[in-house]
């Protein structure tokens, strides 16, 4: 083959010698311009596109519909999404059965808060009236985002958001300070182990056993327990299932324990990121021992079930008001709500006390009693990661989100003009100082404390002899070692009066063989 192309390129360059001869003996013709390159591929293109296959780019209508359709199912979760749905449903109900009987007095049409219209903001205030004053609901302060309410001369239409017209807004304002003034405080208060404490024992109680059945005590004891061990958040502790949890497993130095897998949390839509938590025996603290308590529900969910528990089998399943579990359906937030009251209110764990206990309480009792009543306190990362919080998570916010008491304790200073506060608790941790040295007026101050106990048991006779106990005792309260002679001796019966101690104090006050100097010795 290389042979042959050799020979026919030859020949081509031996035909071209005569031709260029020849050409070279005519005279030259004008050559014709030659179109650019860019224009020839121009038109090449152009004849070659409608031969072109069809592309495979989708439409930018198909765009949009695909993003608002990943806008409408990702966004939001659907519990949230049907939560949202429930309130429009029925404030247009309520606006349609209103406007229909005549009560509206013809200012308000039905459509109101289908278009929005110049009626629009006028519904609204209706409405929120009609549940704040009529039906005395609490009112929430919500933050409301969006354009000024505004006409549109070109459109012809109203603009923005009807919450930011001057007589709604004005009367939303006017709630907000009734609200902060007249209204009670709902924060969820922290529930720790001295609450847990009383619960516990309540349902043990004979008046429990007759009241909720076994069922519903260990229900509420395993998810009281996780709730406070994990601080989850009522989401994702209703949908825990048995596949995300290994029990009964053992550490290398044989402790029990229990762990779990939490994936789908508040800051965490990642499935690949899982975080896992150890959880072990804790027999010292019943009342905080999720891994018994967890153990035994699980124990008794088989009993019913008559077969082990499956992988997607819900750990806190639904949950009827007589007692009896919905197995495969999850239980709900109200559902758990209105048990947590009923044990609440039976235990008398309110007593005396200002506030409400919600299922967000076990998050923040979890937290406060890791970080501030431990025997082994958190550091402040390890709350941060133990509770899912954001590393990102503005540090004022959470202090105040978890430590309010501790705020409240270290930025008061109610008692700052009395002599018995802590010294300078205000500028350590909860006014802890185990290695400062103990003062001359501490132990005066002790010493006092505990001569007044003894005098006030032993009695105040005037008429105590002199070699009575309570004559001794407070002869030794008043002598000072410092007046006695450095030199002087003491039998074996006579004692210096020294009171440095404790011990010293006791010992005086109970040994019947001291002898008391006389001024005169």
């Amino acid at each position: 083959m290389p042979a042959t192309r050799r020979s026919s390129r030859n020949k081509s360059a031996a035909s071209a010698i005569p031709a260029a001869s020849a050409s070279a003996a005519k005279p030259r013709a004008p050559k014709k311009p030659t179109a650019p390159k860019s224009s020839r591929a121009k038109a090449t293109k152009a004849k070659s596109a409608p031969t072109a296959p069809a592309s495979d780019l989708p439409s930018a209508s198909s765009l949009l519909n695909d993003s608002q359709q990943t806008t409408d199912e990702w966004y939001k979760s659907s519990r949230t999404k049907k939560g949202y749905a429930n309130y429009v449903r029925s404030g247009k109900k309520w606006l349609v059965d209103w406007t229909a009987e005549g009560r509206l007095d013809n200012e308000i049409s039905a459509d109101a808060f289908d278009n929005i219209t110049a009626e629009t903001p006028l519904s609204l205030r209706a409405l929120t009236a009609y549940k704040c004053e009529h039906l005395e609901r609490g009112f929430a302060v919500r933050g409301c985002q969006g354009d000024f309410w505004k006409y549109n001369a070109h459109t012809k239409k109203w603009e923005g958001n009807p919450v930011f017209e001057s007589g709604f807004k004005s009367y939303y304002e006017s709630l907000k300070n009734r609200q902060n003034r007249t209204g009670t405080a709902t924060q969820a208060l922290p529930m720790l182990p001295v609450d847990l404490k009383l619960i516990l024992e309540y349902l043990d109680s004979e008046e429990a056993i007759k009241y909720f059945t076994l069922t519903q005590r260990l229900y509420f004891k395993a998810f009281v327990m996780t709730a406070f061990t994990l601080w989850t958040r009522n989401d994702e502790l209703i949908n825990l299932q048995f596949k995300d949890i290994k029990m009964n497993l053992r550490s290398l130095t044989g402790i029990p324990y229990h762990e779990f897998f939490l994936i789908f949390r508040k800051t965490n839509k990642d499935p690949t990121k899982v975080q896992k938590y150890k959880v072990q025996i804790d027999l010292a603290h019943p009342e905080i021992d999720c891994y018994t308590h967890l153990a035994a529900w699980k124990a008794h969910m088989q009993s019913l079930l008559r077969r082990p528990v499956g992988g997607n089998d819900f750990v806190f399943p639904a949950i009827a008001s007589t007692g009896q579990l919905k197995f495969g359906e999850s239980t709900s937030r109200s559902a758990f709500e209105t048990l947590l009251e009923e044990v609440v209110e039976k235990s008398d764990v309110m007593k005396g006390r200002n506030g409400k206990f919600t299922t967000h309480c076990f998050r923040r009792g979890g937290a406060q009693y890791r970080c501030l009543w431990a025997d082994r306190k958190w550091s402040l990362k390890a709350v941060k990661w133990w509770g899912g919080w954001s590393f990102t998570e503005n540090v004022g916010t959470l202090m105040r989100y978890l430590l309010d008491e501790l705020m409240a304790y270290e930025e008061g200073f109610s008692d700052i003009m009395m002599d018995d506060r802590v010294i300078d608790r205000h500028e350590t941790f909860m006014g802890e100082d185990e290695t400062a040295p103990l003062s001359k007026a501490d132990l005066r101050k002790f010493e006092e404390g505990i001569f007044e106990k003894i005098q006030g048991l032993i009695g105040t006779s005037a008429s105590a002899a002199p070699g009575s106990l309570i004559t001794r005792v407070i002869f030794q309260r008043n002598c000072d070692t410092s007046e006695h002679d450095e030199n002087r001796t003491s039998s074996p019966s006579t004692q210096p009066c020294s009171i440095s101690r404790v011990s010293g104090i006791v010992t005086a006050a109970a040994t019947t063989s001291c002898a008391i100097p006389h001024s005169g010795d």
